[in-house]
């Protein structure tokens, strides 16, 4: 079984740097696994992520979501949070 975290791109992130962050993100992740992760963007509609925290009202926003062969590098990455580098721009969402 595949655990995965899923990581969302702040509404202040204008769209055209969100393909450059997505490439750092990548690295990061398979860098922190060893490349043993399945990544993947996901387009997702605006909702509620926590009590009295919306989304941007646009129709759509952007998710990573990763799936972890090991269930240690899942609890890792999970521990460790957002980098420093990542933290204006992303946030674990689940």
């Amino acid at each position: 079984m595949l655990n995965s975290i899923y990581f969302i791109v702040k509404s202040n992130v204008n769209e055209d740097k969100h393909k450059l962050l997505e490439l750092f993100f990548k690295d990061w992740v398979d860098t922190s696994c060893n490349n043993e992760v399945h990544y993947r963007v996901e387009q997702m509609p605006t909702v509620q992520v926590k009590p009295g925290i919306f989304l941007p009202d646009s129709p759509t926003y952007r998710r990573f979501r990763v799936d972890f062969e090991r269930e240690e590098d899942a609890l890792a990455l999970r521990l460790r949070g957002v980098p420093n580098e990542f933290q204006n721009y992303l946030e674990i969402v689940n």
